[in-house]
């Protein structure tokens, strides 16, 4: 029992860590605007009836939103591949779900469709498992960096991500931008600097924290001041709300 509460905290620490960042963290700006987008939207979404939701996290990875739902679920499941201690259940290596049909109200997917090879096969899934009318909420990269955890393989514009989520049988309710194009600019320049410090030149370390807790505020203040209407158009990343047709 000591050792499963031990896993327990552990997997809680490693979830908390995930999204709150330090000040100084090179993606505290940009992860904290995409957490904030979530807490914002997804009650909006989920209050429209009293009932209890139960919930698919697909790709869950440390599950950073789950507290989010917290006042809406009868249950949460997060489903994930390869061994990742904080799923509960893996996924087949065929990629479908071990669910029935129209079994869950919502289905989860943070940060996962850049990744997938057949994105049309992970929608596809996703829209199986849903309950008629089930809500689909989903973020995914417009314009981003490459990042292998473990592949990096698609982008979107905010058309093409549209034009795919409505192809895949959904209704968009809602399409919210995170990080416009003048911010994210500055968050490529800190990314760079942050990996020139840590892998090339580690002295100008102590350089580095200062000149990152600057940039935040840089990003915060660019995004400010870039309409909205940019923002829908070219953003780094999107979140998604769509309802199975």
């Amino acid at each position: 029992m000591t050792s499963d509460n031990t896993l327990k905290e552990q997997l809680k620490k490693e979830s908390e860590d995930f999204i709150n960042l330090h000040f100084w963290d090179t993606y505290y700006y940009s992860s904290n605007l995409l957490r904030k987008r979530y807490e914002e939207n997804i009650p909006i979404h989920l209050n429209k009836s009293n009932k209890k939701y139960k919930i698919l996290d697909y790709g869950c990875g440390v599950r950073p939103y789950e507290y989010i739902f917290e006042p809406f679920k009868e249950s949460y499941t997060g489903i994930d591949v390869g061994e990742n201690a904080h799923a509960d259940v893996i996924i087949d290596p065929d990629g479908r779900i071990p669910f029935q049909d129209g079994e869950f109200d919502v289905v989860l997917s943070s940060q996962v469709l850049e990744h997938v090879e057949d994105s049309d096969n992970y929608l596809s899934e996703c829209r199986r498992v849903l309950k008629p009318g089930g809500l689909l909420i989903l973020s995914t990269h417009g314009t981003w960096q490459f990042h292998s955890h473990p592949v990096d393989i698609q982008r979107w514009t905010s058309m093409g991500l549209k034009r795919l989520i409505t192809k895949a049988g959904f209704n968009l309710t809602g399409f919210v931008p995170v990080l416009g194009q003048l911010a994210l600019t500055s968050q490529l320049r800190l990314t760079f600097y942050d990996s020139f410090v840590k892998h090339i030149f580690k002295p100008l370390i102590i350089l580095y924290y200062p000149l990152s807790v600057i940039y935040q505020l840089k990003m915060k203040l660019e995004d400010m001041i870039t309409p909205q209407r940019v923002k829908e158009r070219d953003s780094a990343y999107y979140l998604v709300f769509a309802i199975k047709n």
